[in-house]
């Protein structure tokens, strides 16, 4: 039974590529995102994760490379993790969060990561917490619930009662040009 598991945003991912956001491939990361993505993976050293699951997305596959690279875990492609499609209504991709949390629910693994997209994000936190969380505190750009390469964790108690944190916002100091006087 699922105990624990970190919901991760994928890293910042490249602009102006042409690639369509919403399907497979989709653009990859930027280099802010891998660095983003590095930041995240020392976060979740530590914090007993068995496996890595990921959208098939470019942007949060480098992610969740990334992490489980660094971890040393086992990765998984899912394509319920996948982006909310142009042609998708939010309620479809709740209800392939729902199949995806009943899923990963009855394996025997107690702890995991998913790396997904904001509307999953969005999902699974309305999902967890029969839709009582409120997400007006956490709002970041785009309209999204967690900032790129943030982790939202999520805690079962002994009630079945999941409790829900933002618990981590990679901050990445990018290098300006420096000017010669």
């Amino acid at each position: 039974m699922l105990k624990e598991f970190y919901i991760v945003r994928h890293g910042h991912p490249q602009l102006g590529t042409g690639i369509a956001y919403d399907r497979v491939p989709g653009p990859p990361l930027s280099d802010i995102g891998r660095a983003e993505a590095q930041a995240t993976a020392q976060f979740l050293v530590n914090r007993n994760i068995e496996e890595i699951y990921s959208s098939p997305l470019d942007r949060a596959l480098g992610t969740a490379r990334i992490i489980s690279a660094t971890l040393d875990k086992p990765l998984l492609i899912d394509p319920d993790l996948a982006e909310h499609r142009s042609d998708e209504k939010f309620e479809d991709v709740k209800s392939r969060a729902r199949q995806f949390l009943a899923r990963i629910d009855a394996e025997a693994e107690s702890t995991v990561a998913i790396v997904t997209h904001g509307s999953p994000i969005k999902a699974f936190l309305q999902i967890l917490s029969f839709d009582m969380i409120d997400l007006t505190r956490y709002v970041f750009p785009n309209g999204n619930h967690s900032p790129t390469a943030g982790v939202w964790h999520a805690s079962r108690d002994m009630f079945g009662a999941w409790k829900l944190t933002l618990a981590f916002k990679p901050i990445v100091v990018v290098p300006t040009a420096h000017t010669p006087y």
